[in-house]
């Protein structure tokens, strides 16, 4: 079965809270695909993916991750992918907005998180 193409322009995609998903699970099965902001102050405690794979590419900012015991702070530009089975969280330490594309694989996530389809 073909599915169809997606195609969205700037603010076109799916919101959930401070995420904008660009690809969702209904789109396909293989990974979800989001923009994720961050205002100061603003992250996610630390956590694990048992049966997906956790990305990050920073478009804006400094995004705070911690890596298991590891700490990095990444800048634009930067990507950081977390194996699933990794403890990470992140953060918004700065003074700024962080803008980040986050991709989890297989897809799935923004159902777990609660974006209707």
């Amino acid at each position: 079965m073909t599915r169809p193409a997606v195609v969205l322009a700037v603010g076109e995609g799916h919101r959930h809270g401070n995420v904008e998903f660009l690809a969702r699970s209904q789109d396909t099965p293989y990974f979800n695909l989001g923009i994720v902001t961050l205002q100061p102050g603003q992250g996610i405690e630390r956590h694990v993916h048992v049966d997906e794979d956790d990305s990050f590419l920073v478009l804006e900012g400094t995004l705070s991750v911690t890596l298991g015991d590891r700490e990095v702070a990444a800048g634009p530009g930067t990507f950081v992918l977390v194996p699933s089975g990794t403890p990470h969280e992140f953060r918004n330490e700065s003074g700024g907005e962080v803008r980040f594309l986050n991709v989890h694989a297989p897809g799935g996530f923004d159902r777990r998180i609660g974006l209707a389809g």
